[in-house]
């Protein structure tokens, strides 16, 4: 048997045919230099790690504006959109996926083991497009509540509208006719959505609003899509008189005055962003939609586009859904101020709600008779 010779460099040596002559430590020293980073290596394989994972984010969203703009540019040319960016073929698959909702919803129900009571979950929903008429009811009673706070406070309602630059709209209206945007970046409005929340944020967290009690300021949020297909938002926020001034210099600052506008002399303000939310909930008007209609009920649902949305003034609305029997949205947020509502949850699941308490009362526990079951006789 020839004996195998080991390089210094391992801290391992041989002598003679078919024995080793091996110090341990030298052996592990050896093997932890060769195959264990050092701390300072683990640090850099991290950091390396989170700058590959911000490059690849980076080249997958242009990858997919890319494509999305190939796609909209091509319907375009071959004149299949019809209204906000979207095809017939499109809104079909949209209203699929509503009908089979809608389904699933009627062929559901909350069975009670106890009682043998049976409830359709489309009696519980509340959507704006499964049960429309509840969710503007439920709407209509959240700009009330909020209105009446900021009356009760004094608050001044100043009206804004903000608006995206020309690289997120794939088409430029000229003479009452829809043209490529060659700035067009391929932003899809899900994304636009989410620059025009950001583009708030800078004003809230401006001085301007920032040195105002988070009491004393609140707003309603309506999100509406340009012909195009882009999004635009419109906002009422509720501020001191006294700040009136200071928040109008700094929306003006922010933001250039094409396409975005503030006033501050609204006479009815409730009515006013009363006509943009209806304008987005046609739904709510009529069971029977017109064209147009059904196109931007689909805009909403096929880029999953919040409509309406406030400042978190009132007490949140998962909280109100389980008590609105016992409370109105005013008590309740008044209670949820003063520290009286504590809300429980499982210790495995903390999205869940088990137990809620006013005080040292329980008013509400989970009750775990009910089971969700299909049942066909429901048509």
């Amino acid at each position: 048997m020839q004996g195998i010779t080991i390089t210094p460099k391992s801290g391992l040596s041989t002598v003679g045919v078919g024995r080793c002559r091996t110090n341990p430590q030298a052996r592990r020293v050896a093997l932890r230099g060769s195959f264990t980073p050092s701390l300072t290596t683990y640090k850099e394989v991290v950091y390396n790690f989170a700058e590959y994972q911000k490059d690849y984010t980076q080249i997958q969203s242009n990858i997919n504006h890319i494509a999305f703009k190939k796609q909209i540019w091509n319907n375009h040319s071959e004149k299949k959109i019809i209204y906000y960016g979207l095809t017939k073929k499109q809104l079909e698959l949209n209203e699929t996926k509503l009908m089979l909702q809608r389904r699933f919803l009627n062929l559901s129900i909350l069975y009670d083991k106890q009682t043998a009571n049976m409830i359709p979950l489309r009696d519980l929903v509340i959507s704006a497009n499964h049960s429309p008429h509840r969710y503007y009811s439920e709407v209509q009673n959240r700009v009330n509540t909020l209105t009446g706070e900021a009356e009760r406070k004094g608050l001044v309602p100043i009206f804004m509208t903000i608006t995206l630059p020309s690289e997120y709209h794939p088409f430029k209206l000229v003479n009452k006719k829809l043209i490529i945007n060659p700035k067009f970046d391929g932003t899809s409005p899900r994304e636009a959505v989410k620059a025009l929340t950001k583009r708030f944020a800078r004003l809230r967290n401006d001085r301007a609003l920032r040195n105002i009690g988070k009491d004393n300021r609140m707003y309603f949020r309506v999100n509406e899509p340009h012909q195009s297909g882009t999004p635009h938002t419109h906002i009422l926020y509720y501020v001191p008189k006294e700040s009136v001034k200071r928040v109008i210099s700094a929306f003006r600052r922010l933001f250039p005055q094409k396409g975005n506008d503030i006033q501050n002399n609204l006479r009815n303000a409730v009515a006013y962003v009363m006509k943009y939310i209806n304008k987005t909930l046609p739904k709510s008007k009529s069971d029977k939609l017109s064209k147009k209609d059904r196109y931007l009920n689909a805009w909403y649902s096929h880029h999953r586009v919040t409509r309406f949305s406030t400042s978190r003034t009132l007490a949140p609305l998962y909280l109100y859904r389980l008590l609105h029997h016992r409370y109105s949205l005013r008590a309740l947020t008044k209670l949820r101020k003063d520290g009286r509502i504590r809300v429980f949850s499982p210790v495995d699941d903390l999205n869940k709600i088990a137990e809620i308490f006013e005080g040292e009362e329980l008013i509400y526990m989970k009750n775990e008779n009910y089971t969700l079951e299909k049942h066909r006789g429901i048509a």
